[in-house]
């Protein structure tokens, strides 16, 4: 009721504002953006190519992402500072079913076409590509993981379904991934293994988030692992798990964080850039009625916890 609240308000706002005072307003929508005395600050907005942002990979001093679900299968090296796509790198053999997120270890980057937010998907897949690669080519080569889980048996179409999958890390040899249950609004952890092949992902943990997980990405060398998503009515949330014991991340020191305002763009990409500090980015997002319209653009953010 809250979110349809304010955005019922600003679209009574808009539909007495000139196009100028449209923009101004959009602005302070998406400024908005202290939580206590957490500070989320809006860097910049993305270029119009990555309308879908939804996953973030610092590696090597380049901030990487890609489009989601029907976009190229394409990786877009950003400027961080404004936006703008420096560097496109196309992988030759694969397609983006439903791209979703980036992880990365010391040789590889990850890309996770696990997308299923009706259950359906029988051809759930990991993209692995080599991280020397990233840096000398724009055409690549990507290694495959296929894989399913181990619990899910039933395959029809479920709008409340439980594996759908948005997130996941790679850490200490293995692959992590984090489920945005639709169904229950906790979050799963499933672990797989980085070998090319078929693999079966086995669930290991379970974490009452009482939202969606739309990305996540770990600190290794500081032990800390972040996740992204937003409450059923759009409120931006993050959670942080520090000084777990091996992979035991939901039984390490934790804190929740509900910032920004309800009235903007889902949150989908995270990664570190060094230590208690994220960039996260999320998609454009559009919203109408009969008394007016307005878009949010996709929007880069940075948070220090």
């Amino acid at each position: 009721m809250k979110y349809t609240n304010i955005l019922l308000s600003i679209t009574l706002l808009f539909s007495a504002c000139s196009d100028s005072e449209k923009q101004k307003v959009i602005k302070v929508i998406q400024d908005i953006n202290i939580r206590d005395n957490e500070k989320v600050d809006t860097v910049t907005t993305l270029s119009d190519k990555l309308s879908e942002s939804s996953g973030l990979a610092y590696i090597d001093g380049t901030l990487w992402t890609h489009n989601d679900s029907g976009g190229e299968a394409k990786l877009y090296a950003i400027d961080k500072s404004n936006g703008k796509i420096l560097k496109t790198v196309t992988v030759t053999n694969a397609s983006n079913v439903d791209w979703e997120d980036l992880a990365f270890n010391q040789n590889y980057i990850f890309i996770g076409d696990f997308g299923n937010n009706r259950g359906t998907r029988k051809n759930l897949k990991i993209y692995k590509i080599k991280r020397d690669d990233l840096k000398t080519k724009t055409e690549v080569e990507a290694e495959t993981i296929e894989f399913s889980y181990a619990t899910q048996t039933d395959f029809k179409s479920n709008p409340n379904t439980n594996y759908d999958c948005e997130a996941f890390v790679a850490y200490e040899n293995k692959l992590y991934l984090f489920s945005k249950n639709h169904g229950n609004k906790k979050t799963d952890m499933y672990v797989l293994g980085t070998d090319t092949g078929v693999e079966v992902a086995e669930k290991v943990a379970t974490f009452n988030t009482k939202a969606l997980v739309t990305g996540a990405s770990i600190d290794a060398k500081n032990r800390t692992l972040a996740l992204v998503g937003y409450s059923t009515r759009g409120n931006p949330k993050s959670w942080i798990f520090s000084k777990f014991v091996d992979s035991d991340f939901f039984k390490g020191e934790q804190e929740k964080i509900v910032w920004g305002t309800p009235a903007k763009a889902q949150i989908e990409g995270v990664t570190h850039m060094g230590k208690g500090k994220l960039y996260i980015s999320s998609e454009k997002f559009s919203y109408s009625n009969s008394l007016g319209s307005f878009t949010l653009k996709p929007t880069l953010y940075k948070l220090d916890y």
